[in-house]
C-alpha cells in the first residue's frame, strides 16, 4: 500500500483483489463513509465502485436504499451467515453433496454440438472435456463437475456450506449454482430461460454428540422412509464424509429440528429430570392455552356473525313485506286507471 498526500488530505492507494476489495468496501460502509469518501479512500473510479456495490448487493452483503444510502446486512463478509469454511462453532450445519439437473426448455440445439463447446473439446486446455460412454461430455470448473447432455446440464458440487441454519446452506448452494449456470450460458451461448432441479442434497450437524457417541462405539445408524430411502443417518464411511462426526439427513428443516432436540437433551445431559419434565409440561400448557384463546376468539367471531346474520334476515323480511304492500297498491292503481279510462293497456302505464 502506498500513500499520496494532497494538501491536508491523505489518499491511500489500495490494490483491490478478489475478496479483499469487497471486504475493504464493506469495512468502509460499516465506518459510515459515503460513496464519495470510499472512492477517495480506496482510490477507485465511480464506475468501479458501482460494480463492486452491485456485486455486494447480489451476494446479499448490502442493500442500497435510494441513490445514496447503503445498508450493511448482517450476513456479510464481516458477519457471515454462510461460509465455505468452518469459522466458528455456531455455524454447526453443513450443506453438501448437492447435485443439480439444469433444463433449458427454449434451447432446440443439441448442447453437445454447440460450436463453442466443440471448440473447447478440440483445444489443448489443462482440464479438457472428456466424452463419457453414454455420449455426454464432462469437464471440471472450480469445485464443480459438469456433464453436458443433449438438452440438459448435470452439475455435481463438492462444496460445503456452513451456517447456523441448514436452509441458509441450501439457499447459498442454489445461489452459487445460479451464478455458475449464467457463466456457462454466456460461455457456450446457451439460449433462453432455465430450470433447476436438486436431485441430491445432504445436511449434517457438525460434531454432534450423539453421532460422536455412536461412531466412538464403531456403530452406525440409518433411518429410511416407506420407499426405503435413507432420510437420516450417522455413517462415517460415506464418500462425502470429511471426519466431522455428523448427524446427517436429506431435509434441511429436519436437521434444524433435530438440532433443537439435541440441544434440549444436552441441557439435561440426556436425563429426564424434573426440570426437563416441568419445562415440557409448561410448553405443552402454553400451547394449549394459546389454542384455547384462538378457539374462544373464533367462537366469539361466529356469535357476532350470527347476530349480524339474524339482523340481516329481519331487514330482508321487512323489505319483502314493504315490497308486497307496494305491489298491491300499484296493482289497485292500475286497475282503477283502466276502469276510469285513464289507461288503455298495461303497456301505457
Amino acid at each position: 500500500m502506498t500513500e499520496k498526500k494532497e494538501g491536508k488530505n491523505e489518499v491511500h492507494k489500495i490494490t483491490l483483489k478478489n475478496e479483499n476489495e469487497l471486504a475493504s468496501i464493506i469495512r468502509s460502509i460499516s465506518d459510515g463513509l459515503t460513496k464519495k469518501e470510499i472512492r477517495k479512500k480506496l482510490n477507485i473510479s465511480k464506475t468501479n465502485l458501482s460494480n463492486y456495490l452491485r456485486k455486494l448487493e447480489t451476494n446479499g452483503n448490502i442493500e442500497r436504499i435510494g441513490k445514496y444510502q447503503i445498508k450493511l446486512i448482517t450476513s456479510s463478509l464481516i458477519h457471515p451467515r454462510v461460509t465455505i469454511n468452518q469459522v466458528n462453532s455456531k455455524l454447526n450445519k453443513r450443506g453438501h453433496a448437492h447435485n443439480f439437473k439444469v433444463i433449458f426448455p427454449q434451447e432446440i440445439e443439441d448442447l453437445r454440438l454447440k460450436p463453442l463447446i466443440k471448440e473447447l473439446i478440440n483445444s489443448n486446455t489443462k482440464k479438457p472435456i472428456t466424452t463419457l460412454p453414454f455420449g455426454s461430455l464432462r469437464f471440471s470448473y472450480k469445485r464443480f463437475t459438469i456433464w453436458i447432455n443433449k438438452s440438459t446440464l448435470t452439475i455435481y458440487s463438492s462444496n460445503s456450506y456452513y451456517s447456523d441454519n441448514a436452509l441458509h446452506s441450501k439457499f447459498r448452494a442454489l445461489k452459487e449454482i445460479d451464478l455458475l449456470i449464467n457463466y456457462l450460458k454466456n460461455k457456450f451461448n446457451i439460449k433462453g430461460i432455465y430450470g433447476i432441479e436438486i436431485f441430491r442434497e445432504h445436511y449434517g450437524l457438525v460434531f454432534n454428540k450423539f453421532a460422536e457417541w455412536l461412531l466412538d462405539r464403531k456403530e452406525k445408524m440409518e433411518v429410511k422412509d416407506k420407499g426405503n430411502k435413507s432420510i437420516l443417518w450417522v455413517d462415517d464411511s460415506k464418500e462425502d464424509d470429511i471426519g466431522l462426526k455428523e448427524f446427517e439427513g436429506i431435509n434441511p428443516l429436519d436437521l434444524n429440528n433435530a438440532d433443537k432436540l439435541f440441544e434440549s437433551h444436552e441441557k439435561t445431559n440426556w436425563k429426564v429430570t424434573p426440570e426437563f419434565t416441568l419445562e415440557a409440561l409448561n410448553k405443552l400448557t402454553s400451547i394449549q392455552i394459546e389454542n384455547q384463546k384462538q378457539l374462544i376468539e373464533t367462537n366469539s367471531q361466529l356469535l357476532e356473525y350470527r347476530k349480524e346474520n339474524k339482523s340481516h334476515l329481519e331487514l330482508i323480511k321487512q323489505w319483502k313485506k314493504s315490497n308486497d304492500a307496494w305491489r298491491k297498491d300499484q296493482v289497485k292503481k292500475i286497475k282503477s286507471d283502466l276502469k276510469d279510462g285513464n289507461q288503455r293497456t298495461l303497456l301505457d302505464f
